[in-house]
């Protein structure tokens, strides 16, 4: 069979498994019966077979997917080309994402000779989607820029380890997000993840909200917030906020795995891994003598920044776009785009407020549009001088530019 197909190919033409071993994507030659025939290099280091171990084997025995059960492309009478996306068990029990395109190969008359199976590795692709999702839900964070990817691959490093985790960034850059997904990625993300903001409280509430509380005379325990993320992670915002006594608790379950609720005698063993934000440089408030030097030390040895949105490069437009479309199919609204002037008044904000504030932006944008376009009148005050300027200034501009608006942003 192999000698016949060298033979369609010409004499001319190099030998044949030397110019299926030079392509990039895996090849796997199925006869009439599917059986396979031979593989290529680049499908030998997908699957881990070699081609003389499974030669005469049927193709389900080399390409284990779910299409051999669900809708084998070879049956699906699409003609060729006609390809899908699944994925395949390969020797060491690792599932891969791949696209199977079956190519025929027939003959001077039109008659069919063999199959060949296109297998295209789609790991990258969909680890790169998963990057760069454009969701907005909790525990997903994004960006394009050079500094966000290199921060959005590190993560599934971090995630792997149970060490604290010290994220900084200014108001609005999306440290809980970040947390979230630190969280999501590693091996406790089927537990609880929980968030509690270290904000001022009465310390024996706080004591009580952190570490749980033995009710008086009853016997029963009321968990904290430690006792709730038992398996998963703890993330304290903002962990200046906390009194230094407090500081010194978290020291203590960090190096002993062990808090004290309120009312007991013993200390209980909590298997939670910590995490921790501030918005301020975490040296000048040990400096100032807000935040404890032995916790700054134990939670700073991985630490994770997030720029602000003005120091992110292309990720402005990029988010700017997303949260329009997101916001668009919300409030059900058919919005294409933004005017060139109303996206000259964003390029030059600032953005004090970052992430969050772009997002809180481009909703009120989308809600008060009410043609195709996001036009400078549909922004907030702020951003187009409406709250600087005194009734009289405004009332003077409009008669200085009756009409103009809408023709100088179409």
């Amino acid at each position: 069979m192999l000698k016949r197909i060298e033979d369609l190919i010409g004499t001319d033409c190099p030998d044949l498994p030397a110019l299926l071993d030079g392509l990039p994507m895996g090849i796997v030659m199925l006869d009439d019966d599917g059986r396979v025939l031979m593989l290529n290099k680049a499908l030998e280091n997908l699957t881990g077979y070699r081609r003389e171990e499974v030669r005469g084997l049927p193709c389900r025995h080399v390409l284990r997917s779910r299409a051999c059960v669900q809708g084998c492309p070879h049956g699906s009478g699409e003609g060729p080309g006609a390809g899908i996306e699944t994925d395949c068990i390969n020797r060491h029990r690792r599932k891969i994402p791949v696209r199977i395109t079956p190519v025929r190969v027939c003959d001077g008359n039109n008659r069919p000779v063999c199959v060949l199976d296109v297998v295209e590795d789609l790991t990258a692709l969909r680890e790169t989607e998963a990057r760069l999702s454009q969701a907005t839900g909790q525990g997903q964070i994004i960006g394009r820029s050079q500094a966000m990817e290199k921060l959005l691959r590190v993560v599934p490093v971090i995630a792997q380890h149970d060490a604290p985790v010290l994220i900084t960034g200014a108001t609005g850059t999306g440290k809980d997000l970040l947390a979230e997904a630190v969280h999501k990625a590693s091996p406790r993300s089927r537990e609880p993840f929980v968030r509690f903001s270290c904000g001022p409280m009465p310390e024996e509430l706080l004591d009580a909200e952190l570490f749980g509380r033995v009710l008086d005379g009853s016997g029963e325990f009321k968990a904290g917030r430690f006792q709730q993320a038992q398996g998963g992670t703890l993330y304290l915002s903002e962990i200046a906020d906390l009194p230094l006594a407090h500081q010194g608790r978290l020291v203590r379950f960090l190096d002993e795995g062990t808090v004290l609720p309120v009312g007991a005698i013993k200390p209980v063993r909590v298997n939670a891994r910590l995490m921790a934000s501030t918005a301020e440089s975490p040296e000048k408030l040990v400096q100032d003598g807000r935040l404890r030097e032995d916790l700054f030390h134990r939670i700073s040895a991985t630490r994770l920044h997030l720029p602000r949105l003005k120091d992110r490069g292309e990720d402005l437009d990029f988010l700017l776009h997303h949260f329009l479309g997101h916001y668009a199919a919300r409030f059900k609204k058919n919005i294409t785009g933004i005017s060139p002037k109303a996206l000259l008044r964003l390029n030059e904000h600032e953005f004090p407020g970052n992430v969050r504030e772009l997002k809180n932006i481009m909703e009120f944008a989308a809600m008060v549009c009410t043609g195709d376009k996001i036009r400078t009148e549909h922004l907030p005050g702020h951003l187009t001088g409406q709250f600087d300027a005194g009734p009289a200034q405004r009332s003077a501009e409009k008669v200085r530019k009756p009409a103009r608006k809408h023709t100088e942003e179409r």
